[in-house]
């Protein structure tokens, strides 16, 4: 009987947890100022190759300087003096500067 006990409680923890991750992933997806912040940077990046114009990409603690070559769904490409090809994922950027 204690088994069976333990057992139920460790799914009903099981059954928690996922219910709060999915609910906090939901509502981070759902944020408006998310979405507006991912159409700034787009428009950012997606100047840059229009102008073919240098942007600096802030990731992870380092930063990425290069001209865009491509912007899709997700990942953006680029290039720079040291290599001919950078590919980042978008959702690891966490900030793009720019002096267009």
């Amino acid at each position: 009987m204690i088994k069976l006990t333990r057992l139920k409680l460790t799914h009903l923890i099981q059954a928690l947890v996922l219910t709060s991750i999915v609910a906090t992933g939901s509502a981070g997806a759902a944020d408006p100022s998310s979405a507006n912040e991912k159409d700034q940077l787009r428009a950012t990046l997606l100047e840059s190759k229009e102008k073919n114009k240098g942007v600096t990409i802030h990731t992870s603690g380092n930063n990425v300087a290069m001209v865009v070559t491509a912007l899709e769904e997700k990942y953006v490409t680029g290039r720079n003096q040291q290599a001919s090809r950078i590919v980042i994922r978008l959702d690891r950027i966490d900030g793009v500067s720019a002096a267009f």
